[in-house]
């Protein structure tokens, strides 16, 4: 088996080398070199015929973000920096991915007709709202009906819904667990009721049934790459302190956090962790979790939200205390929502660096993967894994990003 892309990453490479290209250098597969590129803008002609870069402190927050973006990892400036910074957690099955076109909207599907059942973590998400919006999509287009079962975060719903499903008889599921553990059981339960069942986004705790997942260490650590080279060039010689919005629970969520600390340190390495909070994934606790981190730790003028919720939750904290400003500090996080990406690409925010995490890619695999399973193609051993890309923070990169993932409706 080999790694992929998923198909939003593989489209999104020409954007970002031409981003890349406009920031002092060109796009290379290979990772840049230990130094931040120079924070410079569009070259201008000088009276003789040199090119002279727009100097940071004439730049806004998003065109010097911009500036020092890259798609690819960075090499560390000082390797003892993260060398403590754990390696991934999330390795029941490793990263691989089975062969198959699981990105492209086939000419049929085995759904057709079929009765089928999708589940989601919580619909208030907008994640979830859009992957189930794809559905419908997908359910249009290939001609089966569609039941949506929204778990609400809750571990007392999704054990419920699990017994709804089982009593509704569809024909597959594609069911996506609240935690690792408690997956394995309730995925058991769906496919000892006879019904073919894939899981998607969060990995059971053993490999029981097809699955989408992702690998969300590498693009927490481009993500924290791209953060910590902002921060520099923003805030030069400035002791960085962090503070995490977290959800541990998931071994999932621990890899996006050492992805994103193994990044920036990678930058920023004499940055320190000071503060750790449990924020539960959603702004209504995020929100005050974030609140009293602040409160206790004002010395923090870095933070990482382990999804889009816990950093809007966050910058609700910051804006209560009048300190949601890029000249705060920086933030990131990982989902690319669309009011995430409106953060992203507004110049007094500190939100200056954001990993997407494709709502569509994750239908298309999961709707192919579910049509495989149907047909006895894909057994617990089947796995696909996406890597989601770092959005360019530009008016162009983030338009491409949402348009796709994202789209009005």
């Amino acid at each position: 088996m080999v790694r992929k892309r998923s198909m939003f990453a593989a489209t999104m490479i020409a954007a970002m080398a031409v981003v890349a290209a406009g920031c002092g250098g060109a796009a290379t597969n290979s990772p840049p070199a230990s130094s931040a590129p120079p924070a410079s803008s569009a070259p201008e002609a000088t009276p003789s015929g040199e090119a002279t870069p727009t100097p940071a402190a004439e730049m806004n927050a998003t065109e010097l973000a911009a500036s020092v973006f890259s798609p690819d990892p960075c090499t560390p400036k000082d390797p003892a920096a993260i060398a403590n910074v754990p390696e991934p957690v999330d390795v029941v099955t490793g990263f691989d991915t089975s062969p198959g076109d699981w990105f492209t909207q086939p000419a049929t599907s085995p759904l057709t007709g079929k009765r089928v059942a999708l589940t989601v973590m919580g619909m208030g998400q907008p994640f979830f709202l859009a992957v189930s919006n794809h559905w419908k999509d997908l359910a249009k287009k290939y001609g089966f009906e569609l039941k949506i079962y929204d778990g609400k975060f809750d571990a007392g719903t999704i054990q419920a819904l699990v017994d709804d499903i089982i009593a509704d008889k569809p024909d597959a599921v594609a069911f996506a667990p609240l935690a690792s553990d408690a997956g394995v059981p309730q995925v058991e339960k769906l496919l000892a009721a006879g019904i073919p069942t894939i899981t998607y986004n969060v990995q059971p705790a053993k490999p029981i049934a097809p699955r989408a997942i992702a690998f969300d260490y590498q693009s927490l650590t481009i993500t924290g790459c791209n953060l910590g080279a902002y921060y520099n060039a923003k805030f030069p010689g400035k002791p960085a302190k962090i503070g995490i919005v977290h959800y541990s629970i998931l071994p999932q969520v621990v890899d996006r956090a050492n992805g994103f600390l193994k990044g920036f340190l990678s930058q920023v390495p004499t940055a320190e962790v000071v503060a750790t909070v449990e924020g539960g994934a959603v702004i209504d606790k995020a929100l005050p979790a974030a609140s009293d981190m602040l409160q206790k730790n004002p010395e923090i003028n870095v933070i990482f939200g382990i999804n889009n919720d816990s950093a809007l939750g966050t910058v609700a904290a910051l804006k209560a205390i009048g300190k949601n400003t890029s000249d705060w500090g920086v933030l990131a996080s990982i989902d690319g929502s669309e009011p995430a990406t409106k953060e992203l690409g507004n110049p007094d925010s500190p939100w200056k660096a954001e990993s997407g995490y494709p709502p569509y890619d994750y239908a298309i695999a999961a709707f192919n993967l579910l049509g495989a399973t149907l047909e006895g193609k894909a057994d617990k051993d089947t796995q696909i894994s996406l890597v989601g890309p770092a959005i360019p923070p530009t008016p162009e990169g983030i338009e491409k990003w949402v348009s796709v993932q994202y789209p009005n409706r």
